[in-house]
């Protein structure tokens, strides 16, 4: 029998036990009985915490989020250089640069495919918005900083950034020769920030009265 624990605890406990199911079986090949032997836990235990399978699936999509940034946060805190920052980001894909990173990562692809469930899709949102906004913030000290073109918005060029990163990280698990070298990865971190570089005198254009 589970041995009794705080309720915060116990809820994340049950989120960390359902990581590995959700990436083995997809959000569809996840039951709650696969949940609770995951966790060492009995069904009844786990509807405590979590109305359904697709609560607790939620609650792991936001947690998942709120992780990255926390290892963004700590990986830029020692740099003072926006630009140095961004290099920092660059080379931290959470998809693809650790093999707890790629584990999530599972979760949130798998995630993508259920175009049915409202709330899947609306926390999926959530979570690709706080990384634009994350990288908005630091672009932006950036272009303060001369360092960043400011022809191109801050959250256009976030954009940017978050979809090339989902572009790898989508690709490199099929393995192609010469996709994802240690050089062919500098390379690309290169040419990345050339572009956000590109003419730093340049100021955001006016935008047009209507």
């Amino acid at each position: 029998m589970a041995a009794r624990m705080k309720a915060s605890d116990r809820r994340e406990q049950l989120l960390e036990a359902a990581i590995a199911c959700f990436a083995e079986f997809g959000y569809q090949g996840t039951t709650t009985a696969r949940l609770a032997r995951a966790a060492h836990v009995s069904e009844p235990v786990l509807y405590q915490h979590f109305a359904s399978k697709h609560d607790l699936f939620v609650a792991l999509l936001e947690q998942i989020g709120k992780y990255v940034i926390r290892e963004w946060k700590k990986a830029i805190a020692p740099l003072r250089s926006p630009a140095d920052q961004l290099r920092v980001l660059l080379r931290l894909n959470p998809a693809t640069t650790n093999p707890r990173g790629q584990h999530l990562y599972r979760i949130i692809f798998a995630a993508q495919s259920e175009y049915n469930e409202p709330m899947i899709q609306a926390a999926l949102r959530k979570h690709y918005q706080q990384y634009a906004q994350f990288l908005t913030n630091v672009i932006k000290r950036a272009q303060r900083a001369g360092q960043v073109r400011r022809d191109v918005s801050a959250i256009g060029l976030a954009w940017q950034l978050v979809h090339a990163a989902i572009g790898f990280a989508l690709i490199k698990p099929l393995e192609i020769p010469g996709h994802a070298s240690p050089a062919t990865i500098e390379q690309a971190i290169g040419l990345l920030m050339e572009q956000l570089a590109g003419d730093v005198t340049n100021p955001i254009p006016a935008q047009r009265s209507k």
